[in-house]
């Protein structure tokens, strides 16, 4: 029985934005997050360094190519020339940016630099506000509480440092990967967070195409509730708030989010829009960028494959083997690449 059937992943926890569940199902019948894909010109050199970073991860074999195992696999594609969407210093972000937005690990932050240093990992500078404001390493030392947009700078109080927060880091081949967690964070490398058009149609998408659901929100008298898909779903951005990697801030929302079988993932809006990155700039499509594509495991291979191509879903690639099992490869409606991997009836779960 190959690795990738043996064993998947544990829970992915990320950005929950008020949304609720579609549908009741079960996590036993929804897709399950399976790895992560990408492309790296030494892939040899690229395993060292998540391995010395995550002592817990080890070395292995997925579809006959060298990955990593941790609480999530890391696929890797050795390629002859540096792909593209690598880390620019000079613009502070993946350029040209897919919707592929960083991966990453959930961790206590508060003492990384000890941890990091001796291995030559250096944090990116987080901006706390527009321009002429101070940079931090770590979310939890800027000088406001939470998450705060230019108007709010304005009128903030200071606060004091608080534990843990979230913070970057470049891995090999120009990798973003964030590091995010406090005290009571279970540490966890299976973070992985996206950018869309439009986030919440995004959400509405997967739970339509792909089965997963949204997630379950609490009503006025606190118990969970469930509704329909998000209507309407093509609403305005907000605005740009800090810290962020970037000194014109970070866009969160809308923020849209779903649930897999073993966790969730969330997406913020596409940043580049209108002369923020001095230009217009659309998302590009994340096949043969330095994070390629995304992965899931679901059952009835053939059964989805049908399905989605009834609906018109863009395949790039068609049923194949994976190892010994299957895949086929589709592309989202703001081109991410997303593998599905067949799980057999006879294949733990876990």
């Amino acid at each position: 029985m190959s690795l990738s059937m043996r064993r998947l992943l544990v829970l992915v926890t990320s950005l929950v934005v008020g949304s609720v569940s579609l549908s009741g199902q079960d996590s036993a019948s929804l897709p399950r997050l399976h790895h992560v894909g990408l492309n790296s010109v030494d892939p040899d050199r690229a395993i060292a360094w998540y391995l010395a970073l995550w002592p817990t991860a080890r070395r292995t074999t997925l579809d006959g190519q060298p990955a990593v195992e941790a609480e999530m696999l890391l696929h890797f594609k050795k390629v002859d020339r540096p792909p593209a969407g690598a880390w620019r210093d000079d613009v502070h972000r993946g350029a040209p940016q897919s919707a592929f937005w960083h991966i990453g690990a959930f961790i206590n932050t508060t003492d990384l630099p000890a941890r990091l240093e001796p291995l030559g990992v250096k944090h990116l500078p987080l901006f706390t506000g527009p321009r002429d404001m101070p940079t931090v390493w770590r979310s939890g030392l800027a000088p406001y509480n939470g998450t705060l947009t230019a108007s709010q700078l304005t009128t903030a109080a200071p606060a004091a440092p608080r534990a843990g927060g979230f913070s970057y880091v470049v891995a090999p081949d120009g990798v973003l990967f964030e590091l995010t967690g406090g005290a009571d964070t279970r540490p966890s490398l299976s973070h992985v967070h996206f950018f869309h058009e439009k986030p919440l149609c995004a959400a509405n998408w997967y739970v339509e195409h792909l089965g997963m659901t949204l997630p379950l929100g609490r009503d006025s008298a606190g118990r969970e509730v469930r509704r329909t898909a998000h209507a309407p779903c093509d609403v305005p951005q907000g605005e740009a708030g800090w810290p962020s990697l970037e000194e014109v801030g970070t866009i969160r929302q809308p923020a849209g989010s779903v649930r897999y079988g073993n966790g969730s993932m969330a997406w913020y809006p596409r940043q580049c829009t209108g002369s923020r990155c001095g230009t217009d700039q659309p998302l590009v499509p994340s096949r043969g960028q330095v994070l390629d594509h995304v992965a899931f495991s679901v059952r009835d291979l053939d059964g989805l494959f049908a399905r989605l191509q009834r609906a018109g879903v863009k395949v790039l690639e068609a049923p194949r083997r994976f190892g010994e099992s299957r895949s086929f490869m589709i592309e989202d409606p703001d081109g991410l690449a997303i593998e599905l991997v067949e799980l057999r009836p006879s294949t733990p779960d876990r």
